[in-house]
């Protein structure tokens, strides 16, 4: 199952224990490295200052909420060590500048596709120049193209360069 990300932020998380919502998915902390959803940012209802939802602790996404447990999956920050690099990192694919190998600009992310299976993002979605847009359809990336990624730009595969061309032999003539 896909979710794109712009759908995940804010939903609410709800308790299997109790049935109540027990705090807001926030902002997906991604890590770098792979491109994989590690955890949200998330808005206690009980808790006033900053937590996060590990997606291990995550039971089930619905359309409408997320489902854990219950409210001991949300956690401190602090209380992860592992993932406090990642944390601190902060990196965030959105209005990332995308550019090809080639070295031309193609646009900056509009939005990224999430499998919600593996927890790895899919496509990122490119918002191009208003030229680039009018000439042809919106422009999506799978994540076998990505190539290299930085806090200012992804680099992914220039899908318009020219593969070498290998030299056939000619078809021979069919007898009459």
């Amino acid at each position: 199952m896909y979710a794109l990300a712009s759908h995940m932020s804010g939903l609410p998380v709800i308790s299997l224990q109790t049935g109540d919502t027990i705090g807001w998915a926030k902002k997906p902390i991604i890590d770098i490295a792979n491109l994989e959803l590690r955890a949200f940012h998330c808005e206690s209802a009980s808790r006033h200052h900053p937590q996060v939802l590990m997606t291990s602790d995550i039971r089930q996404f619905a359309p409408d909420c997320i489902i854990v447990d219950s409210e001991d999956e949300i956690s401190d920050p602090a209380d992860l060590v592992r993932l406090n690099s990642i944390v601190k990192s902060s990196y965030d694919p959105m209005h990332k500048l995308v550019v090809s190998d080639a070295g031309r600009r193609l646009g900056y992310v509009e939005d990224f596709t999430v499998n919600l299976d593996s927890h790895r993002v899919q496509k990122l979605h490119v918002r191009q120049s208003i030229f680039q847009s009018w000439m042809g359809a919106a422009l999506t990336i799978d994540r076998t193209q990505i190539l290299d990624i930085t806090h200012k730009q992804i680099t992914v595969r220039d899908s318009t360069a020219k593969s070498r061309i290998l030299p056939s032999d000619p078809v021979p003539d069919a007898p009459s």
